[in-house]
């Protein structure tokens, strides 16, 4: 299997990197996954959470039921993403929805890291799906993937908008530009 031209991704340390295009995005997803079957090893994502929606049709296509793709490693993961299911804890205690998302919810010097994660805004915001904007609020995958909130909040200053790597548009939709 051919190793594909190299994509990089303008986030957090990556901020001065060209970004890739949401085809190049899907074309890497659809690699790792086929890369994923065979290798000695498991093949997780860090920051692409539409690497879900590509593997679940992908193995939808392979005509793997629903209820076994649940069981898979990247199943497991779905739903999980920003804010939900992760946390990312500063070395100074300052308490954030991951480590690319550079919104702060608190501090676990002050305060406890479940309360912060139960009940502080951007938390309690970044888990409430009808909160999405854009594309990311129509879209079919919304629960086993939610898209970026960090690569949201790069690209527009809110993590809520869609998250612009992420070429799926919902059935009857076109993306408004300009």
């Amino acid at each position: 299997m051919p190793f594909p031209k190299l994509y990089k991704v303008e986030m957090g340390r990556g901020e001065t990197l060209e970004e890739i295009t949401p085809t190049q995005c899907d074309e890497t997803h659809q690699w790792l996954y086929t890369l994923s079957k065979i290798s000695p090893f498991m093949i997780r994502t860090t920051e692409a959470p539409s690497f879900r929606r590509v593997t679940l049709t992908m193995m939808q296509e392979e005509g793997i039921n629903t209820k076994n793709i649940v069981h898979t490693p990247v199943g497991r993961g779905f739903g999980i993403r920003d804010g939900n299911g992760i946390m990312f804890i500063s070395h100074i205690g300052d308490v954030y929805p991951s480590g690319f998302l550079p919104l702060r919810a608190g501090n676990i010097r002050k305060e406890s890291p479940v309360a912060i994660y139960r009940e502080s805004e951007l938390f309690v915001h970044s888990r409430d799906l009808s909160r999405l904007k854009g594309k990311c609020s129509r879209c079919l995958y919304r629960f086993i993937c939610g898209g970026s909130r960090a690569r949201a909040w790069a690209a527009t200053r809110d993590y809520m908008e869609s998250d612009p790597i992420c070429p799926y548009q919902p059935a009857g939709q076109q993306e408004i530009t300009g």
